[in-house]
């Protein structure tokens, strides 16, 4: 569920104290839909984050500071000249929708004090934020739409509130009449969320479980003695909000996160509804980056998988015919024999094979549209060409075959990435061997450095020894050659793309670590979702990397072979 009015009501009252009168140190936006902002505090400092994401739009504290584009945007900008520094006096709500105003008081460059508020419209696609001066004029958004006149220098108009009612306001009278006019079919539940501000289809159909009736009760249903009762859950759940609410996170069902309790189901706790959004839209935002970012990597890789696999099918139907080449002799010998046979015109000829016991008849294939001796020229240019080319394309093809393994590879190591420095690392490998284009954006002189090599993932086994698993080709390489040494236990999946694996061990490897190790390698190949995955095991000595071989490509030999399961296995802990 996206955020609901009367949680951004519970949030904004925990954020109020937590950062008022902080003075902006500095502005950054991470993405199009995201700006964070660093506030100085007494003895802290907080970072505030504030996304106008179609999916996930939300305003909360992070840990952290995201990475930051080298050029910053033009909004980004603007923030900065107007707000650093600022004072940050207050966050309000607009009633209680989705709508978030920050007051910051400023000095302007005539060293007047200045007052001038940033509005968060967290509302699904049409999410966005404005900087607008004490008068209401926009000075820019993070969106422009002139044609509906959000641009700077025009005023701000809010959106529509369509006639709601406060909650807060809402006595029992009003509430009454609204109830008792309401149409026989329609549900309760819809019509608190079309009446009330903040009202969410969760939180509507939670006011009717409080009242212990069925949540997809309508109208006609309700007898005029339960519409006390549907009043009383009513305000019991606002002023739930209003004395800090209840942050839940209700991981299985219904699947959805509130700041306020739901009857009859069991979620995770949390101290404060700002951690919740954190934790909860923070990861799903996460999630849908990662998978953007794959999406796209994945888009343009699969133009090269295409190539090579029809550049391989023409190799293979070209060895095939160069394999055909004593045929072809065979054939034209014939026909030069036979020359007296073949008449003009004819698509294919019987001349007798003097070459088999009997002298038996045999058919051969000709073009109509060439005179007999152009065609038996044709046949032997075939064996020509076919003799000659079967080296080379052998050669080829081998090469090809390794390009093709290695872009399967990569697209594993795609779908198993779970971090976004995962994929960077990869898309970096990509870039460097001219499958993906380095792109600059206009005016930057220099790529932006990517952020510190992170190295393989470290495991500690039952036995407190360290297993290494390569998450990509840079890693896979690091590991092998780098930090693995000639007497540590390197493991592979037996000939199907996967992560290099080792033992930092240069003893005897117990029996258990062996098997978490060979999991792990299972787990993170591409048949991670076999019952049966053959897991080859060696030492590090025997594993050598070819002359010009792709990353992450190996031989290895005098291996040993163990079967494991990877769809049943617990993780070992990961090492910090």
């Amino acid at each position: 569920m996206p955020l609901d009015g009367l949680t951004l009501s519970v949030l904004i009252n925990e954020l109020n104290p937590l950062l008022k009168n902080g003075r902006v140190l500095k502005i950054y936006q991470p993405n199009d839909t995201t700006i964070t902002m660093q506030l100085r505090l007494p003895g802290k400092t907080e970072t505030l984050l504030i996304s106008t994401d179609a999916l996930y739009p939300r305003i909360h504290t992070i840990q952290g500071q995201p990475k930051n584009p080298l050029n910053p945007p033009a909004f980004c900008m603007l923030l900065r000249k107007y707000l650093e520094p600022s004072r940050l006096l207050k966050i309000e709500q607009v009633g209680y929708d989705r709508i978030a105003h920050l007051h910051f008081e400023g000095i302007d460059e005539g060293g007047q004090l200045v007052k001038l508020v940033l509005v968060a419209e967290l509302m699904g696609r049409q999410s966005n934020l404005y900087l607008i001066n004490r008068d209401g004029i926009i000075l820019d958004s993070l969106k422009r739409f002139p044609e509906k006149g959000i641009a700077p220098g025009k005023s701000y108009q809010p959106p529509s509130d369509q006639g709601k009612i406060d909650p807060s306001q809402a006595d029992a009278e009003q509430f009454m009449d609204e109830l008792r006019l309401l149409p026989g079919p329609t549900p309760i539940w819809k019509w608190i969320g079309d009446t009330f501000q903040g009202f969410s289809k969760v939180a509507a159909q939670e006011v009717l479980r409080r009242a212990d009736l069925d949540h997809h009760l309508r109208r006609s249903e309700l007898e005029s003695k339960d519409w006390l009762r549907v009043h009383k859950s009513f305000k019991h759940l606002v002023q739930e909000l209003e004395k800090g609410g209840t942050p839940t996170w209700y991981r299985e069902n219904p699947r959805d996160f509130t700041a306020y309790d739901l009857t009859g189901f069991h979620g995770e706790r949390f101290a404060t509804t700002n951690h919740l959004i954190e934790t909860v839209l923070g990861k799903k935002q996460d999630s849908k980056h990662l998978e953007e970012v794959k999406r796209a990597i994945r888009k343009k890789m699969t133009n090269h998988l295409k190539r090579v696999t029809k550049k391989e099918a023409i190799q293979e139907a070209t060895l095939q015919e160069a394999k055909d080449a004593d045929l072809y002799r065979h054939q034209g010998e014939l026909l030069t024999a036979s020359f007296h046979l073949i008449p003009e015109g004819a698509d294919c000829v019987e001349v007798p094979d003097y070459m088999q016991d009997g002298t038996p008849m045999v058919t051969i294939a000709l073009n109509p549209h060439l005179s007999p001796s152009k065609n038996v020229q044709r046949i032997f240019k075939r064996y020509t060409k076919a003799k000659a080319s079967q080296k080379y394309t052998n050669q080829q093809l081998q090469k090809t075959k390794l390009e093709r393994n290695y872009l399967e590879d990569i697209f594993l190591q795609i779908d198993l990435a779970n971090e976004l420095d995962i994929l960077e690392e990869i898309e970096a490998e990509l870039q460097k061997s001219g499958y993906l284009k380095v792109q600059n954006k206009p005016g930057s002189k220099k790529i932006q450095k990517s952020k510190v090599y992170q190295g393989p993932e470290r495991y500690v086994s039952v036995d407190g020894l360290t297993i290494l698993v390569g998450r990509n080709n840079s890693q896979n390489d690091h590991l092998t050659f780098r930090l693995t040494g000639p007497n540590h236990l390197w493991l592979h999946a037996r000939n199907i793309p996967g992560s290099h694996v080792s033992i930092l061990s240069d003893g005897a490897i117990p029996e258990d670590t062996l098997l978490q190790a060979a999991h792990l390698a299972a787990y993170f190949s591409k048949q991670r979702n076999s019952p049966k995955v053959p897991i080859d095991y060696t030492l590090r000595k025997h594993v050598r990397k070819p002359k010009g071989a792709n990353p992450g490509f190996v031989h290895y030999n005098e291996a040993k072979t163990i079967l494991v399961n990877p769809t049943d296995f617990q993780f070992p802990p990961r090492q910090l």
